[in-house]
């Protein structure tokens, strides 16, 4: 008798042993997909704090680029409009020269 309540004992610990075991597994479990899901989301936060820094960047990069694009432009600009008004005095007084030689010859 004694064997047999011994034997039942065993029986109903390991039962609860096995119970034990398959509620700490699925706590494992759930614990692992919570930890997942956080550092999954942990991931996607730093990526996209990467990518606005790098596109930030990029955009500054862009911005001093053309800024220098710009200036050399207005320089050329500046250039070119000089240079009109110099020919377009040289035509005034190339045609005063004329007018006046002409009437001087009449």
């Amino acid at each position: 008798m004694e064997a047999i309540k011994s034997i039942k004992d065993a029986e109903l610990k390991g039962e609860e042993a096995i119970k034990n075991a398959q509620i700490q597994s699925k706590n494992i479990i759930k614990d692992g997909e919570l930890n997942g899901n956080e550092e999954y989301k942990n991931i996607i936060q730093e990526a996209n704090e990467q990518r606005k820094k790098i596109i930030n960047s990029s955009i500054e990069e862009g911005e001093k680029e053309a800024e220098g694009i710009k200036q050399a432009g207005e320089k050329e600009v500046q250039e070119i409009i000089s240079i009109s008004k110099e020919k377009i005095q040289e035509a005034v007084n190339l045609v005063v020269e004329r007018i006046v030689n002409i009437n001087g010859n009449s």
